[in-house]
């Protein structure tokens, strides 16, 4: 009786166990259920608000490009905005926000900032976008209108534009005492979202299998049969496609006579500017020179002693100099332009950085170095005596940084060569030493081998087809860069080298570049002109 008491307990207890079981079972089932739906929901939510905005986005685009939406007045430009914007953000359920900087003078920049935003669930995504009429080359990271040859391993957060073709290797090459030599090291690396931008056609070479360059008539030349139809990359490798959206170039001659004519307080698009604007820069500098357009001083010092009595832009020019340094103390020019009539050193003379804030247009050759902080777009256009020398620019063993959390844009019409920057230096910080946007309309070879060069902003070397870069065999932009440490030996000969633990490790590289979109906001009336609008997207952001 009582085996019988018991045996029915236990059955209970059994029946019990699975019953509760099989309640925990299908609740957890229902609960996953009921997660999947939401998740699928939430997912589907988010896919709906991103692709809101990118037709948004789309149609902004095709409105600018259309011959109706004219460049005529930055004023006719909100006009034309204002009555876009509402059917766009009926139809996609976006919300449209000018969030354009107090600083910007809509009455005469063609500039603008839009965060356009949607709802999904309990969030938000964001995409800022900035309506702006500079050159196209500002959007990219790196580039080139000709070709990009990113030898080593350089890591590159932002886009990559080749008008013609793009070469990659796992190589780096250097020069160390008048002497070429090639250093093995890993593939270049890129952010996540970075795009590689070809117009022709893509290569690369693996030097550990077969060699990439050898060195004739002191040129470091392709080897062509030893590189392959397609695009190897450390780690992270972009997106690789063409650009189809067209490329707005800028004409550095016609941009340097409407900044001059803007520095003299001539308006852009003014029937006083109009008929200026055709003459030479030759020309249109000494007449607007001679007619008092400008406060006309000798020397650095007389400017810094006068610069706050004056209210017109300054022209610096000597008979008894053509080369003049700023190499101390600040210059805060505000809102007037500094026009250099000769060469021009910046420096640091003493121990704390020299600072300048001011727009200058620079008729002679640039050399930056030392410990700078500039608030800054700088145009070296070269001798106005001399239209077949375009100004070069230096920048060696430099540290620039922004006045002010700002930047420089510097564009050089000759050579741009940046060398020796951080020379040696292993701690590979993460903050930039190189704080500005850099073109050059010429070529341009950068090595980052023995240095260790860290950008914030861009580095875009348009190319001329009539030369090649500088120790190289194609025309456009060259980077060479090592990944790891580097010692300079005591008696010359070449680098010694100690590669990280790891190829993968973007730390250590000695090309580092992180493209920085504010430089459309923040540099002004100072940035190029061209006569197209120009969409620049940013990242998407859910909040």
């Amino acid at each position: 009786m009582n085996e019988k008491g018991y045996s029915l307990v236990v059955t209970m207890l059994v029946i019990t166990i699975f019953f509760l079981l099989g309640l925990t079972i299908l609740s957890v089932a229902i609960y996953q259920a009921r997660f999947t739906e939401m998740r699928v929901e939430d997912v589907e939510s988010l896919h709906e608000a991103t692709q809101a905005i990118e037709e948004a986005v789309a149609e902004i685009k095709v409105a600018i490009s259309n011959p109706s939406f004219e460049l005529s007045t930055p004023r006719n430009l909100d006009t034309q905005l204002a009555a876009l914007f509402p059917d766009l953000e009926r139809r996609y359920g976006v919300k449209i926000q000018d969030v354009t900087a107090k600083d910007i003078d809509r009455n005469k920049l063609f500039t603008r900032v839009f965060l356009l935003s949607k709802p999904y669930g309990s969030k938000t995504v964001e995409r800022r976008v900035i309506l702006t009429n500079t050159p196209s080359f500002l959007k990219y990271a790196l580039g080139s209108k000709e070709d990009v040859v990113l030898d080593g391993g350089a890591y590159i957060d932002g886009n990559i534009y080749a008008g013609k073709n793009a070469y990659v290797t796992n190589v780096a090459n250097y020069i160390n005492n008048s002497k070429k030599y090639m250093e093995r090291t890993s593939f270049p690396t890129t952010s996540k979202n970075s795009v590689l931008f070809v117009n022709g056609s893509y290569y690369s070479c693996d030097h550990k299998k077969n060699a990439c360059y050898n060195i004739k008539d002191n040129v470091f030349q392709r080897i062509e049969e030893n590189y392959s139809n397609d695009v190897r990359f450390q780690s992270q490798t972009p997106s690789v496609q063409k650009e189809r959206e067209e490329f707005i170039d800028v004409d550095f001659d016609w941009t340097v006579k409407d900044k001059l004519l803007n520095a003299a307080g001539i308006e852009t698009f003014s029937q006083e500017y109009n008929a200026y604007i055709n003459k030479s820069t030759d020309q249109l500098f000494h007449e607007l020179r001679d007619q008092d357009n400008f406060a006309v001083l000798k020397s650095v010092s007389e400017l810094r002693e006068k610069i706050d009595s004056i209210d017109r832009s300054v022209i610096l020019q000597s008979e008894d100099s053509s080369l003049f340094f700023l190499d101390r103390g600040e210059l805060n020019l505000q809102n007037k332009w500094l026009i250099i009539n000769g060469d021009l050193f910046l420096g640091n003379s003493v121990n704390t950085p020299t600072k300048v804030r001011g727009n200058i247009i620079v008729f002679g050759n640039l050399t930056i170095s030392g410990d700078i902080e500039l608030d800054s777009t700088i145009y070296v256009f070269g001798p106005l005596d001399s239209p077949n020398a375009p100004g070069h620019t230096l920048i060696y063993n430099a540290n620039i940084a922004g006045w002010n959390d700002k930047e420089v844009v510097l564009l050089s019409k000759g050579a741009l060569e940046i060398a020796r920057i951080n020379e040696f230096e292993n701690e590979f910080k993460d903050e930039p030493n190189l704080k500005g946007y850099f073109y050059t309309d010429s070529n341009a070879t950068v090595y980052a081998v023995g240095s260790y060069i860290h950008i914030q902003g861009g580095l875009f070397a348009r190319g001329d087809t009539s030369s090649k870069a500088p120790d190289a065999d194609v025309s456009g932009l060259v980077i060479n860069a090592y990944r790891g440490a580097a010692t300079k030996p005591q008696q010359g000969g070449p680098i010694s080298f100690t590669p990280p633990p790891s190829l993968d490790q973007k730390e250590e590289a000695r090309f580092v570049i992180h493209h920085d979109p504010s430089v459309f906001i923040n540099r002004g009336e100072g940035l190029p002109f061209v006569k197209k609008l120009n969409l620049v997207v940013d990242k998407l952001i859910v909040k």
